[in-house]
């Protein structure tokens, strides 16, 4: 996985939407920061940056995991998960709206 110390992600919704980070224990466990991004609008991104939002430096996987503000797209979980690390490097995410629901896709993945 490639490693990276923030995590943006680009709203493409159409609505107004908001993130929080997953993140992955070595045990297993999938846990949720409780820092997290404001509401923001359509067109626009927002980064959190993974040391300063609780992400320990021991995490086997850290991922977005965002929502609109219409209940019935439910909440998603960004793919691929990338790791952790102090490297200064941005993963770079978009968030759009399927059929489905809501889908967050990585689009790169730089410094």
């Amino acid at each position: 996985m490639d490693q990276v110390q923030k995590i943006a992600v680009k709203n493409n919704t159409g609505y107004v939407f908001k993130f929080s980070v997953k993140w992955q224990s070595s045990d297993g466990t999938w846990h949720i920061t409780t820092k997290e991004s404001d509401d923001y609008p359509t067109t626009q991104s927002r980064t959190l940056a993974l040391d300063e939002i609780g992400v320990p430096a021991d995490a086997s996987a850290v991922t977005p995991y965002g929502h609109t503000v219409d209940p019935k797209l439910g909440h998603a979980q960004g793919t691929p998960c990338v790791t952790f690390a102090p490297n200064n490097r941005i993963a770079r995410y978009e968030a759009t709206v399927t059929r489905e629901g809501v889908l967050i896709i990585v689009l790169e993945k730089n410094g």
